[in-house]
């Protein structure tokens, strides 16, 4: 069987090093890296490893629209600015470099549509799905009608299935601004996912990682819990997780369109009571137990997702019986103050985090390790060729590992 060239990228940028003939290594060396900043933390652990396709694992990708030469090229950022033209890029999906050298010959050739363009975003999916997002630097509110027929146009003669154009306060729409995406689990369950243009959502699709705001952590999970909370302060992903759940039949979902850390503050105040009426020796529930409610069937999806002028109150009148797990995925920063005292009342925290220094920092100086244990652990390598490392980590209240 003759050997296939290997794939190279059309530049160098110091914050990717793709060699795909050295991937192994690659992730070795950052899990090996992994493993000894956290130490004893993971001692005796089971770490789980996902590792990435070598080549075209990415459906997102994000380029700057610059011109080298007079000519306009896709750009990578490096070191604060777009230095490197590239007229592929092969971590992305085979569809995105199939679509990439099409689209931008088509949006050169037009001067309604090259003129100020800053960006271009590709979101795609498993299924043939894909959206393009082309980003300008100045408000379209003078000529949006000519972009948007020149727009039109170019969608209809590259067969794309959506198309935007986004700029400072304008914002159009050709047909719709998400795709649909499929996951086939390994317990056999098909998913469909509504992605929303702006938000995150899973740049693997081979690696199977759902991010929260759109229930997709809701929708896959739901089914070994009796009842599930989802809170979003985002209305527009509060409909995609609307969207997601009733597509999938799961209907012992509530949705809250709220505010996380607002949310945390009201109900930390309502666990804190009942703690020091349980350490004042007052006839009081458990402390967890403030997170039960009454014995009532959950409401469809559709209702539940309705927003409440008091998301605390909702949520403990729709809860069923004791509430006993949490999954937070928090931002770069990590959890806060408040929201770690939240996540310690809870027997057992699945802490999914995309920089395992901030996850190292919130177990050990936020407290974690001093009621919780890590259990098991995983590495998810979305960000193959890159420094970054995806992980997750399941802890269990220590009185229930003795």
């Amino acid at each position: 069987m003759a050997a296939t060239a290997p794939i190279r990228c059309d530049g160098k940028v110091t914050w990717m090093a793709f060699e795909p003939e050295s991937y192994e290594h690659q992730l070795q060396e950052k899990t090996s890296a992994m493993r000894s900043l956290f130490g004893a933390v993971l001692a005796g652990v089971e770490v789980q490893i996902f590792p990435s396709m070598p080549a075209h694992f990415r459906q997102r990708a994000r380029f700057a629209m610059c011109r080298f030469d007079g000519v306009l090229k896709f750009a990578l950022f490096d070191k604060d600015a777009p230095r490197v033209a590239v007229d592929r890029f092969p971590v992305a999906s085979r569809e995105i470099n199939e679509l990439m050298p099409r689209l931008l010959a088509a949006v050169a050739s037009s001067e309604a549509l090259s003129t100020g363009l800053e960006a271009c975003h590709f979101l795609g999916t498993q299924t043939g799905d894909m959206l393009v997002s082309l980003i300008y630097g100045e408000p379209m509110h003078s000529d949006w009608r000519g972009r948007r027929a020149a727009a039109e146009a170019m969608r209809a003669e590259l067969s794309l299935p959506a198309l935007l154009g986004r700029a400072k306060g304008t914002r159009v729409v050709l047909d719709r601004d998400s795709v649909d995406e499929t996951y086939a689990l390994h317990d056999g369950r098909r998913l469909t996912y509504r992605q929303v243009e702006g938000s995150f959502s899973n740049p693997s699709a081979a690696i199977r990682r759902w991010t929260g705001s759109a229930s997709n952590h809701t929708v896959a999970l739901a089914t070994h819990f009796s009842h599930v909370l989802a809170v979003e302060i985002d209305r527009r992903l509060c409909a995609a997780a609307e969207h997601n759940l009733a597509s999938n039949g799961v209907r012992n979902a509530t949705v809250l369109a709220a505010d996380s850390g607002r949310f945390c503050r009201s109900l930390l105040r309502k666990l804190d009571r009942g703690a020091k009426e349980a350490a004042a020796g007052r006839t009081a529930a458990p402390p967890d137990a403030e997170l039960g409610g009454r014995e009532e069937p959950t409401q469809p999806a559709a209702e539940a997702a309705a927003p409440s002028a008091n998301p605390t109150t909702r949520w403990l009148e729709e809860a069923r019986g004791r509430t006993d797990v949490i999954l937070v995925d928090p931002p770069r920063c990590g959890l806060d103050a408040d929201t770690l005292r939240l996540v310690s009342y809870f027997d057992h925290v699945l802490y999914i985090s995309c920089n395992p220094e901030a996850l190292l920092d919130n177990l050990q100086r936020g407290g974690l390790l001093q009621t919780h244990a890590v259990v098991r652990s995983a590495i998810f390598d979305h960000f193959a060729y890159t420094p970054h490392l995806e992980c997750a980590v399941l802890l269990r209240r220590r009185t229930l590992c003795e």
